[in-house]
């Protein structure tokens, strides 16, 4: 059945979770991949030479993903064919720091002109008491407080995480698959991101500006882990994780909803707010941003491109295997045998 709306409001992307999905089984055939259920999968039209189908994922299915999605990452990059553009990175990176303290220079003073603090103020909204046996802990909801912690929680990993649970829920509620798997690819795609940017920080050990005792910040690469624990912003700038978190979210989104053309638009220019936010606080360089990006974007190219399979009609139809010799559009005269008697068969192809 066509046009199947379910209207609910979400986080940051609610127009992706409204609209229509076409929804039909397909085909019988069992689909053997351990993260889906056998079932007749979802097509789901995103052009008229385009379908994407979708099988039925199990639920936390990402779980089981997120320490292979990071050994193909490494295996991606690091070929002979990326030696150039990881090259350019490198070197894009080192030009970069050159211009670091002038683009943080510009853009506290552009917050100055403003009127838009330098901090990264928290409020505490609510606050949840967990028993567990004899003891009782309290979590506090922390959210921002003024505009540019409201820019910086733009890249926070509640923010994604939400994101991905709305899907997931909505997944769930409207029996839709892409949503479902967008959901997952959101999940893993953030925490495996999320890891190996973390490992980046204690491997290079570079100063956050607010914290810096040189102009464009020290690098001790790999410093001592007890002194990064004592000492974070001394240590964590590069590079982004709020900023690889943020990429990751936009290209899963994106590429599970290409018919949506606002996604990327949108998903870049928060992006760019929350960059100018973290130059704003002083949490990081420019510089620290390049590498942020790609790694964002790697990693969700790497969890979408196997989430989904895409049905390219075109290609399927050029494909289709016409009788020997024969020509679209063109009268064919071919022989026909019986036991009555032979004749001739006039075929037309179209």
């Amino acid at each position: 059945m066509r046009s199947k709306i379910l209207i609910l409001t979400f986080l940051v992307f609610p127009p992706v979770l409204r609209g229509s999905f076409n929804a039909c089984a397909q085909s019988k055939e069992e689909n053997k991949s351990s993260d889906t259920v056998t079932t007749p999968g979802m097509i789901y039209r995103i052009s008229d030479e385009i379908d994407f189908e979708y099988q039925k994922p199990k639920h936390f299915a990402f779980a089981k993903y997120i320490i292979p999605i990071t050994g193909k990452y490494f295996q991606n990059t690091f070929t002979k064919k990326n030696i150039i553009p990881i090259g350019g990175m490198i070197a894009g990176t080192a030009v970069l720091c050159l211009w670091d303290k002038a683009i943080l220079d510009g853009s506290q003073k552009l917050g100055d002109n403003l009127g838009i603090a330098h901090t990264n103020r928290q409020k505490t909204y609510a606050r949840f008491s967990i028993k567990l046996g004899e003891n009782k802990f309290e979590v506090p909801l922390n959210g921002p407080w003024d505009l540019n912690s409201a820019m910086y929680y733009l890249g926070d990993g509640v923010t994604h995480l939400t994101i991905a649970g709305s899907f997931w829920a909505y997944g769930i509620i409207a029996k839709d698959f892409r949503a479902r798997h967008t959901a997952s690819q959101l999940a893993e795609s953030i925490i495996a991101c999320g890891i190996v940017v973390q490992v980046l920080k204690h491997i290079t050990g570079r100063e956050s500006p607010f914290a810096a005792e040189f102009p464009i910040g020290y690098w001790r690469p790999f410093p001592n882990q007890a002194e990064y624990a004592k000492h974070v912003p001394t240590y964590d700038a590069f590079p982004s994780g709020h900023l690889a978190t943020a990429m990751a979210t936009v290209t899963v989104i994106a590429e599970n909803y290409p018919e949506k053309k606002y996604v990327r638009p949108v998903g870049y220019s928060l992006m760019g707010l929350l960059a100018y936010s973290m130059l704003n606080n002083g949490v990081h360089w420019f510089s620290d941003y390049p590498l942020s990006i790609t790694m964002g974007y790697a990693f969700a190219k790497i969890a979408v491109n196997r989430g989904r399979k895409v049905i390219d009609k075109k290609k399927n139809s050029d494909n289709v295997k016409m009788p020997r010799h024969s020509q679209r559009g063109k009268l064919l005269l071919l022989p026909y045998l019986s036991a009555p008697g032979n004749g001739l068969t006039v075929v037309y192809s179209f």
